[in-house]
């Protein structure tokens, strides 16, 4: 029993490692931003949809290569890559709606 659950999971463990390797490497990205709407808080909620829609795009495309573990790439790309963005954008209403949208 403890063969086929292990196989199972190095079947699992081997095809993911091509996902992962390629979403480690880093890429640069440029993101368009509407500076006056980061003053309110609603704008800041609109841009960071904005923002994590035009990331999402950007990591499926780098990932697309890899069809069977796709989805945990992209989705570790989309995380880290917004995550990032917000850092380097460093603006206080993008960063709060930013933090309250992972604490759901």
């Amino acid at each position: 029993m403890i063969r086929p659950i292990l196989g199972a999971a190095l079947a699992l463990s081997i095809t993911a490692m091509p996902a992962f390797a390629a979403s480690i490497e880093k890429f640069e990205m440029s993101v368009d931003i509407d500076r006056t709407a980061l003053e309110s808080v609603e704008g800041a909620n609109q841009e960071l949809t904005k923002i994590r829609a035009d990331i999402h795009d950007r990591c499926v495309a780098e990932h697309a290569q890899w069809p069977f573990s796709s989805d945990f790439a992209v989705n570790f790309c989309e995380t880290r890559t917004l995550k990032s963005a917000v850092k380097q954008i460093d603006d206080p209403n993008l960063t709060a709606a930013y933090q309250a949208s992972v604490s759901r």
